[in-house]
């Protein structure tokens, strides 16, 4: 079916189709290695949960990648990625997706994946299918694994607060620009208020 998929040239075409082998291979890999003892319970897994934030109440639907369990029951949510980019260790940290993933948890989001049970979050982690980790003794390339610790406990107090202020913002429609890496891929750049050569088509 490749070859029906509409691309700028021919060489993109190949490209392309030899970045989506790449990035399936590393998927395979990754996916029969012993990961310390963590085994997979559900994919594409839909949730819906209300979660608490200050004030308010944030109704959170979606699906995750991938759920996985360690010998101890703890829940581990994995998130599949295919871009070109991948966060820094410590955006990782404070990463906004995988942190409500670990709230969404805490509130029962994968009860039914683990046989009606309440389970600990272990964590959440990107996996970056698109890009290699470093080859180990010679080995075969693995894909990029960027891990956000557990945020239960006061770890994870700022997840509440990002989500409150989301919620306010939404509430109040103050949806302010910020500039960032996803200004590169943004339709909008050039009329953008918060950026220097956006400010004269604005104002």
């Amino acid at each position: 079916m490749w070859n029906a998929l509409a691309f700028d040239a021919p060489w993109k075409s190949a490209q392309e189709k030899a970045n989506a082998r790449a990035a399936l291979e590393r998927f395979l890999k990754w996916h029969v290695m012993d990961r310390a003892g963590r085994t997979p319970v559900a994919s594409e897994h839909d949730f819906d949960v209300t979660l608490e934030a200050g004030e308010y109440e944030v109704r959170i639907r979606g699906q995750m990648d991938r759920v996985e369990a360690d010998g101890e029951g703890r829940a581990y949510v994995v998130d599949f990625k295919t871009g070109k980019q991948a966060p820094t260790s410590a955006k990782v940290a404070h990463h906004p997706q995988l942190a409500v993933y670990q709230l969404a948890v805490r509130e029962g989001a994968v009860d039914e994946a683990f046989g009606g049970a309440r389970p600990e979050s272990g964590g959440a982690e990107l996996v970056q299918l698109r890009q290699g980790a470093p080859k180990r003794d010679g080995g075969e390339t693995l894909p990029k694994v960027q891990a956000q610790q557990s945020l239960e406990g006061p770890e994870g107090e700022w997840v509440g607060d990002l989500l409150a202020t989301a919620a306010g913002k939404v509430l109040d429609e103050r949806f302010t620009p910020t500039t960032g890496q996803h200004c590169t891929h943004c339709a909008f750049r050039a009329s953008c208020s918060a950026r220097p050569e956006g400010r004269h088509v604005v104002e």
